[in-house]
């Protein structure tokens, strides 16, 4: 069947599926109805509009039907951006939390180690870790993955690392991809707005890894559910991490940990043991770290080089992240188990823990109890506030948050998040600590379906200036 996308009228054209990228003379190719997102004024920017023979839509001067556009866009894009897949070592993070950093560390490593890579995910889309677009998706649709693979083949970068969220994959967003190396870190309640139910969640992950072209797997040995569901993947090299089984692929025991977050460990591996230290703040982050190891030796890296390059790590933007000297630390924390693991790393250090977050409307309602009872356990003043409400009232969010919280005490209600902020910034003494959860590296909070400029760093920079 010809390749319509390659008709000579579209050379030198960008395309994009998604409506918010769309920019002047770029070709739209609308992907199970994606016409319906298409507004007038985005509208006026296409030049050309691909739509599958089915699709009813008039209104717009160069329209091409494709007869079973949805069976065969992927082999078309593929033939479009001249994508061989096979001369590409992907890596494939997923995980309800920690995707962002890992493939961060990664990319420190790499970088630290000469190695050329791209990446995509929460934060950005990156070359050598440089950002080169502010993508929207964590797992984007494959007309942009496929964009953005063209831009590596051409600079010949072949490795290139994505973070896997169970919505992409569920929605098929990396399908026509070989999955070669695969981490999954940790899996707890999320999404289960979209998912419905933990069981559907958790076979949304374990899709990632049902082609016949996993060469490395990486996982949590101390997670049950990893155990049962992927010890016996058709991976050619399978590696389970633990620091609690000594006879695990991969073991680590934290030898110590100080109060600027050094973390010293020992990391027993394939290839041999090693002292290491990092500044990760928090034990979580070593598994998160260690996870990328084995990708690291299949692509060619010499793993002594992996532990002498970890003095260049750095966290991710929003992932505990220290504002200015004081003890004033915000994190992308919006799960019950990340809540908690943030919580958990800075109540280790200080005596007094200050704690402002919310949770997101339109979302799972079921976690926001469980979020209070962390909070409860773990924080000695919470201020409990809005995070994009969206299309819910914030004062009936944060009483469901409220019903986990037994100590009536703690409890402070201050639904303007700067003036929640704000008033934290009051209450910290010299032996207090002050976590705001929920945004993290994001710039905005969303009421109704608008979208409005607020980012946790600037009111914090604000407030102590």
């Amino acid at each position: 069947m010809k390749n319509p996308l390659k008709q000579d009228f579209l050379q030198n054209k960008k395309f994009t599926c998604n409506t918010k990228y769309l920019q002047n003379d770029d070709v739209f190719i609308s992907i199970n109805g994606g016409f319906k997102y298409l507004d007038e004024e985005t509208l006026k920017k296409a030049s050309c509009i691909i739509l599958d023979e089915h699709d009813d839509f008039e209104g717009h001067g160069k329209i091409i039907k494709c007869s079973k556009l949805n069976d065969n866009y992927l082999q078309w894009l593929d033939e479009l951006f001249s994508i061989d897949h096979s001369q590409f070592n992907n890596f494939f993070v997923t995980g309800t939390n920690g995707k962002t950093t890992a493939t961060h560390f990664l990319s420190d490593i790499l970088s630290a180690n000469n190695i050329d890579h791209g990446s995509v995910g929460t934060l950005g889309t990156f070359i050598n870790n440089e950002l080169v677009f502010q993508n929207q998706l964590t797992t984007e649709e494959p007309t942009y993955i496929r964009s953005f693979l063209d831009v590596c083949n051409k600079k010949n970068i072949y490795k290139v690392l994505f973070e896997a969220s169970s919505i992409g994959i569920d929605q098929g967003r990396l399908d026509g991809m070989p999955i070669k190396h695969a981490v999954y870190l940790n899996l707890s309640r999320d999404h289960l707005d979209y998912h419905r139910n933990y069981e559907s969640y958790l076979q949304a992950k374990r899709r990632l890894i049902e082609n016949e072209e996993l060469e490395t797997l990486v996982f949590n040995a101390d997670q049950p559910e990893f155990i049962d569901s992927l010890s016996n993947s058709n991976a050619k090299d399978v590696f389970q991490i633990s620091n609690r089984n000594k006879s695990a692929d991969i073991f680590y025991e934290i030898k110590n940990c100080d109060l600027a977050g050094n973390m010293k460990f020992i990391a027993r591996t394939p290839w041999g043991e090693f002292d290491a230290e990092a500044k990760i703040l928090t034990e979580y982050n070593i598994f998160n770290l260690l996870a990328s190891l084995p990708y690291f030796y299949s692509v060619g890296g010499d793993v002594p080089s992996f532990f002498q390059s970890l003095s260049s790590l750095s966290l991710p933007e929003g992932r505990l992240q220290k504002i200015n000297e004081k003890p004033i630390y915000i994190d992308y924390a919006h799960t019950p188990h990340a809540l908690e693991q943030a919580c958990k790393s800075l109540k280790n250090h200080e005596n007094k823990l200050i704690l402002v977050f919310g949770a997101g409307g339109d979302r799972d309602t079921g976690k926001r109890k469980q979020m209070g009872e962390v909070a409860d356990k773990y924080a000695d003043e919470i201020i409990v506030t809005s995070d994009n409400p969206r299309n819910e009232d914030p004062a009936k969010i944060a009483d469901m948050i409220i019903d986990g919280i037994s100590n009536e005490s703690k409890i402070h209600i201050e639904l303007d998040r700067s003036k929640a902020i704000s008033r934290a910034i009051d209450k910290m003494d010299g032996t207090s600590t002050l976590l705001v959860c929920g945004k993290g590296h994001e710039k905005n909070q969303i009421i109704g379906n608008n979208k409005f400029f607020f980012s946790d760093k600037e009111e914090i920079i604000k407030c102590i200036n």
